[in-house]
């Protein structure tokens, strides 16, 4: 064999060489846009890029999208499915706060005092259907009135003796722009005994002071400020008794 005979054997295996590293079988698409296996695109028929009978540059795409991602081997497609994504491509997913409760505290009251709610705005959910003005939800426990006998009964008159409790009763404002909270000292007396009523124990006038502070705590202006919310509390619960109970000779001061 002469020296020239080598060398074209030569060149000839690497041409077949290199023909053989660029070798696709059928034709080749983006990636996502086969109609069958994995990146198959829904119902249409195949849309080649180019085949492997084309000419120019391997992997040119004559579509002119240079960038596009070309698979012309199941190989190559096979690897791109089971490469994993990056991080950074992977959507967060999207969980909404939940929303700030505008209208804290309220109906929070069970047996502790008197809430005033208002119902506009943002505090209408928490507030009776069909929607008010307002809602003023009350509760004054009878056992909040103490009474004690400061003179005693000596049964010699149609009525006599007289009684008194001293307490605080809790008050709230909710609303959109916070809650407001106070409290209003209030001492209420009453005889031992009245010729219309007979005899009045502390049940009975604890009884009277709780039905009594719940009716006037319905109607009271809770924008008012709280000095002069307490001073219109008392005069308007001393009021209320003498109207319901004029026989009674109930009274209520600060």
């Amino acid at each position: 064999m002469t020296v020239r005979t080598a060398l074209l054997l030569i060149l000839t295996i690497a041409v077949w060489a290199l023909a053989a590293c660029n070798m696709t079988f059928g034709d080749c698409y983006p990636v996502g846009e086969r109609t069958s296996g994995a990146g198959a695109g829904p119902g249409s028929e195949p849309r080649p890029v180019f085949t492997s009978s084309a000419s120019g540059d391997f992997g040119a795409d004559p579509q002119g999208g240079g960038e596009r991602k070309i698979a012309c081997n199941e190989w190559e497609l096979e690897d791109e499915e089971e490469r994993p994504s990056d991080s950074s491509e992977t959507p967060t997913t999207y969980r909404p706060e939940s929303p700030r409760d505008q209208c804290p505290g309220a109906g929070d009251v069970a047996g502790a005092g008197a809430t005033f709610l208002s119902c506009s705005g943002a505090c209408s959910s928490k507030c009776p259907k069909p929607g008010m003005a307002h809602f003023v939800w009350v509760d004054f426990d009878s056992s909040f009135f103490t009474f004690v006998t400061i003179v005693p009964d000596d049964g010699t008159d149609k009525g006599g003796g007289y009684q008194q409790a001293k307490t605080n009763l809790n008050f709230k404002q909710v609303s959109s722009a916070g809650t407001r909270e106070w409290s209003c000292s209030i001492t209420i007396k009453m005889p031992l005994r009245t010729a219309e009523m007979g005899k009045i124990d502390p049940l009975l006038a604890a009884n009277l002071s709780e039905e009594i502070t719940e009716e006037v705590a319905q109607l009271m202006d809770y924008n008012l400020p709280t000095g002069i919310f307490c001073d219109r509390f008392h005069r308007a619960v001393d009021a209320a008794f003498k109207f319901k109970y004029p026989r009674l000779g109930a009274s209520a001061t600060k």
